[in-house]
Order: structure tokens, then C-alpha cells, then sequence
């Protein structure tokens, strides 16, 4: 689905939605400085930073203060035990995935808004799937996201200071990406088997 959206972003950037006057990068009419969001007052970021944080909170909110959320927990871990205590799957999983892609798009609109000014091709740039990794590292609990967040955008963000400091290749960043999340694979994995990796054996030993 992510690459069909991606393809249909394209099609429409590239067809009807297209401004003549962009020639070598083919990009929508940009906007005008009346419907662009600006920066918070005295920073250097613009509002997507509050509507972010904002999201994680209603989402945390929604997931663990509301029966819907509950629900969605239960379907998620184990669809067979969700459907035992006659919870309506379907609905659950349509409707959740609808909210995600609600999300989805509002980031696209704060991308646009905020940074790029107009749609091109440029924004499927990957943020898909460093939002995957995203929530596997935040163990898909909202508020962690925020921190795992500002760890990995601040890898992302590092990739031209690596190249022009350090000399290095862009592809570092993805590499230092990669490393992350084999280390937290091989802590899933090891965990429980090792005393090292049980902290709740650390105190039995004490």
C-alpha cells in the first residue's frame, strides 16, 4: 500500500496537479505565504513539532485510558483471543489503520506546510519506514515515540555534518540505523536467557 500511495503521489504531482513552471523537478503550485505554518516564537522549529508531541498524547491517551484502545491491544496481541471474547476485529484493525494513515497524512501536510512549501517527489524520502523502526524501538508505546523520535531524527539529521566533517559516506547514517536496530534485536532475543539480560534476576543475585 505505502508504494502504490507513492506511486499515485507521483502520478498527481507529475500529471494534473503539476506547475508548468517546474521544469527539471516536477512539483505542485507552491503555496501561498498566507497558508504556510511558521515557527514557534523564538525557536527554529515550526509548529509540526507541538502537533507532533500533541499526537503521541492523544494517541497514548486513546490506547491506554479508553475501551476502544483496550480492544485494539487485545486484537493486536492475539486476534484468535480477540475474537473469543467477541470483540469486533475488522472494525478494530480497519478503523486503527484508517487513524494511522490519518497521522500519515497529517505529517505530509506539516512536511508540505513547513518545510517544502510544495508537493514533489522528494517527500517519500523513507519516513515510512524510519517510522516503522520508529515504533519497534518505542516498543509502540506513544509517548516513548517522542524520545526514540528525537534519537533517530537526530542520527537522520546528522548526515551531512558526517559527510562534511568526518568525510564519510551518507549511507553512514543508515548504516548507524541498522546497527540500532540489530542491537536491539539481538536484547529481544537474549533476553531472559542471560543473567546480564534479566535485570529482574540482577536482584535475586544481590
Amino acid at each position: 500500500m505505502a508504494y502504490i500511495a507513492i506511486a499515485l503521489m507521483n502520478h498527481l504531482v507529475e500529471g494534473p496537479l503539476r506547475d508548468p513552471a517546474s521544469l527539471n523537478k516536477p512539483s505542485t503550485e507552491p503555496l501561498a505565504d498566507a497558508y504556510r505554518i511558521g515557527n514557534i516564537p523564538g525557536m527554529d522549529v515550526h509548529w509540526g513539532l507541538v502537533v507532533g508531541i500533541l499526537a503521541c498524547v492523544l494517541s497514548w491517551l486513546l490506547i491506554e485510558k479508553t475501551r476502544w484502545g483496550f480492544a485494539a491491544r487485545i486484537a493486536g496481541g492475539n486476534v484468535r483471543a480477540a475474537q473469543v471474547q467477541g470483540l469486533a476485529v475488522g472494525p478494530l484493525i480497519v478503523g486503527f489503520t484508517g487513524l494511522a494513515g490519518g497521522f500519515a497524512g497529517l505529517a505530509g501536510m506539516l512536511e508540505v506546510g513547513a518545510v517544502q512549501g510544495s508537493a514533489n517527489a522528494s517527500l517519500a524520502a523513507g519516513y515510512g519506514y524510519t517510522g516503522i523502526l520508529v515504533a519497534f524501538l518505542a516498543r509502540h508505546n506513544p509517548l516513548a515515540i517522542i524520545p526514540v523520535a528525537f534519537l533517530l531524527g537526530g542520527i537522520g539529521a546528522s548526515g551531512g555534518l558526517i559527510q562534511r566533517r568526518m568525510d564519510l559516506p551518507d549511507a553512514t547514517v543508515l548504516v548507524l540505523q541498522g546497527m540500532l536496530f540489530v542491537v536491539i534485536l539481538f536484547s529481544e532475543t537474549f533476553y531472559g536467557r542471560f543473567k546480564v539480560f534479566n535485570p529482574d534476576l540482577w536482584k535475586r543475585g544481590c
